[in-house]
């Protein structure tokens, strides 16, 4: 059974709708070769859509589903427990990594048949807790391929603007906001357009969707993590440049050298295109400028600028029946904006933006507007949004 904040009827039905049948089997019984709880507790979770499941050490296990905590009433985790865990998932020195201050990160695989598997992206990282220290592990399972663009509700600015020849395409928001999924959806409408003709390279830590199954009539991909199959971004790029793509994704942006990788694949005439966290396209631009590489920073801002063609910004948001549909403000780059930019001083970058955005792009408030209209949200989801806002 399955413990909701939630009371009487309504409580009951949660449990029963999400029970997990097999909740008595042990987590693990033999670290990396069999883990009969933890495997069914992910598969099943995994086939109720949820967003994130949780494990930590003296909690109960857990998953987050439309946004909202389901806790299964099986004991909380001990330490054994907790260990065999993050020793399954990520390899017999994972506890030994972890006590040692660094987080790990990794995908995990779950067989279901000989032609289908379920795959989970895996954080964990050290606690402590009144009892001494501990684990918690963040699994978010992936979808085998993403919702096509069609079933993503993305907008006419975007379809029309995507599919550029050269230049740099960022995707931001917040965790779990479904950047990777607009991306992913963008590459699997490349490959099934018989005019695209692409060759396209992802890298990635680590890769969520796989296209080698996608059956492409003109167009290929190729698709390496860091570090497991290249050692790093830098790598990465240098080896791309010698394999001829149009195309070049860079997994999230999180260091300078992330942002320096995307930068050089997009002014050396390819499409190139990565994610990043920030809350709105203003703030996006002011978190590449803090990315920029301090040494070679007027000219590495001179080349984001010239280089940029669509910022795109996400948010979930809940529909009428309880689920997920996205909002996003958007900018495409014309030149004379690119120009302007390129003159400007970084620090007023996000407020040029934010001009050029209520001029020509769409803002969160239309974005609200247009959903409201369509009745994918309503009223109270509205006003919640313009708050956040704020």
């Amino acid at each position: 059974m399955l413990d909701h904040p939630e009371s009487g009827a309504a409580r009951a039905g949660a449990a029963d709708r999400y029970a997990w049948p097999d909740e008595g089997l042990a987590w693990v019984t033999e670290p990396r070769r069999h883990a009969p709880g933890l495997d069914s507790f992910m598969s099943h979770v995994h086939r109720l859509g949820a967003e994130q499941i949780m494990f930590t050490t003296w909690q109960p296990a857990s998953f987050r589903l439309y946004g909202e905590n389901h806790k299964i009433s099986r004991p909380p985790l001990d330490e054994k427990e907790a260990a065999l865990i993050v020793n399954h998932l990520y390899g017999a020195d994972g506890m030994a990594r972890l006590q040692g201050g660094k987080d790990l990160n990794v995908m995990y695989v779950i067989g279901v048949s000989r032609t289908t598997t379920l795959r989970f992206r895996v954080n964990v990282s050290g606690t402590v807790t009144s009892r001494g220290d501990g684990a918690n592990v963040t699994i978010r399972p992936v979808k085998d391929l993403p919702p096509p663009l069609e079933k993503q509700n993305v907008e006419a600015g975007i379809l029309s603007s995507f599919q550029m020849k050269k230049g740099l395409m960022i995707v931001s928001g917040a965790t779990g906001s479904g950047k990777s999924t607009l991306i992913g959806g963008m590459t699997l409408a490349k490959l099934v357009d018989p005019a695209s003709h692409r060759n396209i390279i992802e890298f990635a830590e680590p890769i969520e969707f796989l296209f080698d199954r996608v059956k492409s009539p003109t167009s290929a991909i190729n698709q390496s993590e860091i570090p497991r199959n290249i050692q790093s971004f830098d790598l990465a790029l240098a080896g791309a440049m010698r394999r001829q793509p149009t195309d070049i994704i860079v997994g999230e942006c999180r260091k300078p050298e992330h942002m320096q990788a995307v930068i050089h694949a997009a002014i050396s005439g390819h499409a190139a295109a990565t994610t990043l966290h920030a809350e709105n396209v203003a703030l996006t631009m002011q978190r590449v400028a803090s990315l920029l590489p301090a040494e070679q920073f007027k000219e590495a801002m001179i080349s984001c600028a010239q280089s940029l063609r669509l910022v795109i910004n996400q948010r979930l948001v809940k529909r009428p029946d309880g689920k997920w549909t996205p909002l996003r403000e958007f900018l495409v780059f014309e030149k004379k904006f690119r120009d302007k930019l390129a003159s400007a001083a970084a620090d007023d970058w996000p407020h040029l933006t934010m001009e050029a955005l209520e001029r020509d792009g769409q803002s969160y408030e239309k974005a609200i507007a247009i959903a409201l209209e369509e009745g994918r949200i309503d009223e109270e989801t509205a006003a919640d949004v313009r708050r956040e806002l704020e």
